[in-house]
C-alpha cells in the first residue's frame, strides 16, 4: 500500500474493521457499493468474475453494487467463504454536523453472513433446511446443538464421539462450529462459549428460564454446545436477534441409526454428486410447499423407531390415500399458501418487511380456513386430530394485518406504500397532502411551458437536486434571461436546470408530507412486526402442522401415482417383501419406456442371511438397494414401492455398496472399504438391516475371499442382523451347509446365441458362474482381450477342478478359531538358517547343512 493511502483516516478504519472480522472477506460500504481490499479482494474478483482495480498504486481492489449484493453474497457462501458486512452507521450530514466538513461516516461490522446463519430467501434453498451445528464436549461425553434460524428449529442431540460423524450426517449442516479439534469431524473449530456452565446461563437468558427441567434436563455436553452455538449467533448476527424455538432434546434411540457412508450409499436425500435430482428424495417429493419439501427431508435423513409415532404417520398418509378428492382439495390450499416459517425468521432476525408481514396474514389466514375445512371431515386419524388445533387461533393478528396492509406490498419498505388505505387517518391526510402537492407541481409545469413557449420543459426530480425544471440546451436562453423569475441550477451536455420559488414552495409541501407519510409507515412497520414477533411460538407451531399435512398429502400422492402400498410394522425381526422395487431406478426406466422387474425378498428367523450370487449389472446392486430403501420408507411413515411388506423395525442401518476412496486422509478404495465393514460388524445389532456388496474385491483374490468368509461368518454367529451379502466369491456357498440361518440366492442370467441376457430376478439357490466374459464382451471389450480371457479362464478353471477350488480345505476350518503359535520346528528352522553363511561353505559342508535342514523341516511324527 502506498503509505499516503495508509495513513488516510478511511484506510486505518478499514483495518481496524478487517482486524475485527479475522478471516471473514470484509465489504466495506462506501456510498452505492461495497467495496473490498487487498487479498479480500483478489479471492472476491476471482470468485465472483469481477474487475480486481487498484487505489493508488498499490492497494488491490474490487466492489459490488449495494442493490445487487446479495447474489453476490450468494455466490460467495456458496465458494465456502464468510463475508463481514461494514455498514455506514450514520450519514455523511450527520457525521459533519457532529465533527466537522472533513469528518469520516462512522462504520461497524452490522453482521457475519456464515452458511449456517442465512435468513435470505435469494441466499437459501426453499427446499432444505440449513442447519447451523456446535459440537460440544464434557470429558468424554459428546453433543450437538443444532438450529435453522430461518425457521426456528434448535435440537440438542447427546452422543459419543463415535456416534458424532453420523449425527453431523443425519443434519447435513451448512456449518459446523466447535470449541477444540475432535478427530474425524470437519468443522471450524476454535469458537468461544464452548462450556457448560455458560452454556446454561445463556440458554435460561434466551428463553427466561429459571431452571432447565422443562428442557430435559440437558446434559454438560448438550449445554457446552448450546452455549457455543449461542455464543456465535450473538457474533455473527450482532444487534439482530436470531430465530429460535425452544430447545427439542433429542434421543438417538427414537430414530433409525444411518451412518455417514450408507446415506452416501442409498443417496437417500442427495446424490453421490451432491444433487437431490436422482436421490430418494428427489423421487418420491411431491409436496407443494417449501416446508414441506424440507420436512419430507428430515423424515428421511431420521427414520422413526417408535412404532406408534410411525402408525401415526401412515394413518394420516392413508386418510389422505383413500379420499383422492379430499386430497386435491387440501394440496390446492396448501400450495396457495407462503412459506410462513420463513417469513417469521426474517422478522424475528429484524430483515423482514412488509411482504413477510403480507405472508404470515396470508398463511394464518389460509391455515384457518384449512383447518376448518379439515375439521368437517369425519373419522379424522389421531395425528390430525393433534395438528388442527395449530391451524387456528391467529384472527386477531391476522384481522390486523388484514386492515393494516394493502393487498400486494412493495418489496422496498423504505419507499413506503404498504399501509392500507383506511387504516390511519393521518396517514391518509399527509398522503393527500404529498398527492395535492404533486398535482400542484404537474399544474405548475403546464402554467410554465406556457407563460415560457417551451412545450419540453419538464419538472423532474431526484435525489441530490430534488424537484428542479429542466429544458432542452437550446431553449436555456428563455429561462436565463434576468426577470424569467428562475434560478439557474446545473448545466449538463444537452439540457439545463433551474429553480423557481413557486415550486420551491410546492416541493416543500410535498417533501414534508411524504417525509412524514413514510415516518409513520415504519413506525406501524415495526409495530405489526413486534405483534408478530409475540407470537412466533405459535405462528412457527402453525407452520409445522401446515408442512407435516403437506407431506403427508405428498406421500399419499406419490402412493396412488405408484401403487404403492401400505407396510405392516412389527416388532419382530422380519422383513417380507413381495415385488418390492427400487423408487429412483423404476422411475428412471419407464422415462425409456423399460419394465422395472420387481423382486420378492424374505429375511427371518431361519434365514436371515441372504448369499446373493450372479453377474455384474445383473440387478444384485439395485435390489440390495431397494430393499434397505423400503424399510426406509415404511419407518419414515410412507408407503412403500411393494405389493406387500412386512417390515420389523430396524434399529440401525448399514449400506456397504459401491467402491469409493478417500485419498485426501490417506485412504484407498479398499481402505475405506475395510473401515466400513468394521464399523459394520462393531455396530450392528439382531435389529439392524446390512447390505453388503463385494466385500474383500479390493484386495487379491486369496486375502479377498478370506475376508468375505470371515465376514459372512462374522454377520450369522456375531451380529445376528438381517443381512443381504452379495458377491462373485462362489466359493462362499459352501458356507450354506454349516450356517443353518444362511440361504442361497442368485440373480438370474441366460446366455443364449452367444449373447448375455439378463434377466434382473432373485432367485432362490446359487448361481452357476459370474458370466464376467460375457459381461465384458458387452462393455465392449475388444474381440481379441474377449477371446484371450476364455483361453485363460478354461485354464484356471481346470486348475480350479484338479485342486478342488481355492476353497478347498476350508470346510473344516473352525469358526473364529484363536490363531495358533508358530510351530517349534519353524523357529528351530529359522535358527538354523540364520546361522548359516553360504559365502563361507565348503561344498561338503554347504551338503551337510542341506541335510541338517530337511531334517528339522520334516513333520514331528
Amino acid at each position: 500500500m502506498a503509505r499516503a493511502d495508509a495513513d488516510t483516516p478511511m484506510m486505518q478504519q478499514y483495518h481496524r474493521l478487517k482486524a475485527e472480522a479475522g478471516d471473514a472477506l470484509l465489504f466495506y460500504r462506501m456510498g452505492d457499493f461495497f467495496e473490498l481490499f487487498f487479498e479480500d479482494a483478489k479471492i472476491a474478483a476471482s470468485c465472483l468474475d469481477i474487475a480486481l482495480t487498484r487505489r493508488g498504486d498499490e492497494v488491490p481492489m474490487c466492489g459490488v453494487p449495494c442493490h445487487a449484493a446479495e447474489s453476490y453474497l450468494a455466490r460467495l457462501i456458496r465458494a465456502g467463504h464468510r463475508v463481514a458486512i461494514a455498514e455506514q452507521t450514520e450519514s455523511p450530514a450527520e457525521a459533519r454536523k457532529a465533527r466537522g466538513s472533513k469528518a469520516l461516516v462512522d462504520r461497524a461490522i452490522v453482521r457475519l453472513v456464515t452458511p449456517g446463519t442465512l435468513t435470505e430467501d435469494t441466499l437459501l434453498e426453499s427446499g432444505s433446511a440449513n442447519w447451523l451445528a456446535a459440537v460440544g464436549r464434557a470429558g468424554d461425553d459428546c453433543a450437538i446443538a443444532a438450529c435453522d434460524i430461518s425457521t426456528g428449529r434448535f435440537e440438542l442431540v447427546a452422543c459419543t464421539a463415535q456416534e458424532l460423524a453420523a449425527e453431523l450426517a443425519r443434519l447435513g449442516p451448512a456449518e459446523v462450529i466447535g470449541g477444540e479439534p475432535l478427530a474425524g469431524i470437519d468443522a471450524r473449530w476454535g469458537h468461544e462459549g464452548f462450556d457448560s456452565v455458560a452454556g446454561e446461563r445463556a440458554l435460561k437468558r434466551r428463553f427466561g428460564l429459571a431452571d432447565l427441567d422443562g428442557l430435559g434436563s440437558p446434559g454438560h455436553a448438550e449445554l457446552a454446545a448450546a452455549g457455543g452455538l449461542l455464543a456465535y449467533l450473538d457474533a455473527t448476527q450482532r444487534d439482530a436477534t436470531a430465530f429460535l424455538g425452544l430447545p427439542r432434546r433429542v434421543q438417538r434411540s427414537a430414530y433409525m441409526a444411518i451412518d455417514a457412508a450408507t446415506r452416501v450409499s442409498l443417496e437417500i436425500c442427495r446424490t453421490a454428486e451432491g444433487t437431490v435430482a436422482g436421490s430418494l428424495l428427489g423421487e418420491i417429493d411431491r409436496c407443494v410447499t417449501a416446508a414441506g419439501r424440507r420436512l419430507l427431508g428430515s423424515d428421511l435423513a431420521a427414520p422413526l423407531t417408535d412404532r406408534t409415532a410411525i402408525e401415526d404417520r401412515l394413518d394420516l398418509v392413508a386418510w389422505f390415500h383413500e379420499e383422492p378428492i379430499r386430497r386435491d382439495r387440501v394440496r390446492s390450499a396448501l400450495r396457495s399458501l407462503p412459506d410462513l416459517g420463513r417469513a417469521l425468521g426474517r422478522l424475528v432476525a429484524g430483515r423482514g418487511g412488509p411482504r413477510d408481514l403480507a405472508s404470515l396474514r396470508d398463511g394464518l389466514g389460509g391455515a384457518a380456513e384449512l383447518g376448518r375445512n379439515l375439521g368437517a371431515q369425519a373419522l379424522r386419524p389421531r395425528l390430525l386430530e393433534a395438528l388442527l388445533p395449530a391451524l387456528g387461533g391467529h384472527e386477531a393478528l391476522t384481522d390486523a394485518f388484514g386492515r393494516a396492509l394493502v393487498a400486494s406490498p412493495p418489496l422496498d419498505a423504505a419507499k413506503g406504500g404498504f399501509i392500507a388505505e383506511g387504516f390511519d387517518p393521518e396517514l391518509d391526510m399527509l398522503r393527500n397532502a404529498s398527492s395535492d402537492g404533486r398535482r400542484a407541481i404537474a399544474e405548475l409545469e403546464g402554467r410554465y411551458r406556457e407563460s415560457t413557449g417551451v412545450s419540453a420543459l419538464k419538472i423532474r426530480h431526484n435525489a441530490v437536486l430534488g424537484y428542479h425544471v429542466e429544458v432542452p440546451a437550446r431553449h436555456a436562453d428563455k429561462l436565463l434571461a434576468a426577470d424569467s423569475g428562475f434560478t439557474h441550477r446545473q448545466t449538463m451536455a444537452g439540457a439545463v436546470r433551474f429553480n423557481s420559488p413557486a415550486l420551491h414552495e410546492e416541493a416543500s409541501r410535498v417533501l414534508e408530507a411524504g417525509g412524514y407519510a413514510l415516518s409513520l409507515e415504519q413506525a406501524h412497520l415495526q409495530r405489526l412486526t413486534e405483534a408478530a414477533v409475540a407470537e412466533a411460538g405459535p405462528i412457527s407451531a402453525t407452520a409445522d402442522a401446515l408442512a407435516r399435512i403437506d407431506v403427508a398429502a405428498a406421500l399419499a400422492e406419490r402412493a396412488a401415482e405408484g401403487g404403492w402400498v401400505r407396510p405392516s410394522l412389527h416388532d419382530t425381526p422380519c422383513l417380507e417383501i413381495e415385488a418390492g422395487r427400487h423408487p429412483v431406478v423404476e422411475r428412471a426406466l419407464s422415462r425409456s419406456g423399460e419394465r422395472f422387474v420387481a423382486n420378492d425378498c424374505c429375511l427371518g428367523p431361519t434365514d436371515r442371511l441372504w448369499l446373493i450370487t450372479g453377474p455384474n449389472m445383473g440387478g444384485k446392486s439395485t435390489f440390495l438397494r431397494q430393499v434397505a430403501l423400503i424399510a426406509l420408507l415404511a419407518q419414515a411413515g410412507s408407503f412403500v414401492p411393494a405389493a406387500r411388506a412386512k417390515v420389523g423395525l430396524v434399529d440401525r442401518l448399514f449400506s456397504r455398496v459401491g467402491a469409493s476412496d478417500n485419498l485426501a486422509r490417506g485412504r484407498s478404495t479398499f481402505m475405506v472399504e475395510m473401515v466400513e465393514t468394521a464399523a459394520i460388524l462393531a455396530q450392528a445389532t439382531e435389529r439392524s438391516l446390512v447390505i453388503l456388496d463385494e466385500i474383500g474385491r479390493g484386495t487379491s483374490t486369496y486375502d479377498g475371499l478370506a475376508i468375505a468368509w470371515a465376514v459372512v461368518e462374522a454377520m450369522h454367529d456375531e451380529a445376528k442382523a438381517r443381512t443381504l451379502f452379495a458377491t462373485h466369491y462362489h466359493e462362499l456357498t459352501r458356507l450354506a451347509g454349516r450356517l443353518p440361518c444362511l440361504s442361497l440366492h442368485n440373480v438370474r442370467a441366460r446366455e443364449w446365441k452367444g449373447d448375455l441376457v439378463l434377466l434382473h430376478e432373485v432367485a432362490e439357490g446359487a448361481a452357476d458362474r459370474s458370466y464376467g466374459i460375457a459381461v465384458a464382451r458387452l462393455a465392449g471389450l475388444p474381440p481379441t482381450v474377449v477371446a484371450r480371457a476364455k483361453s485363460v479362464l478354461a485354464k484356471l478353471e481346470a486348475g480350479r477342478d484338479a485342486t478342488g477350488g481355492i476353497a478347498a480345505g476350508l470346510d473344516d476350518l473352525p469358526l473364529f478359531a484363536a490363531a495358533k503359535s508358530p510351530e517349534p520346528e519353524a523357529d528351530l528352522l529359522a535358527e538354523a538358517l540364520g546361522g548359516i553363511d553360504p559365502d563361507a561353505l565348503t561344498p561338503r559342508e554347504a551338503l551337510e547343512a542341506l541335510y541338517r535342514l530337511k531334517a528339522l523341516a520334516q513333520p514331528s511324527p
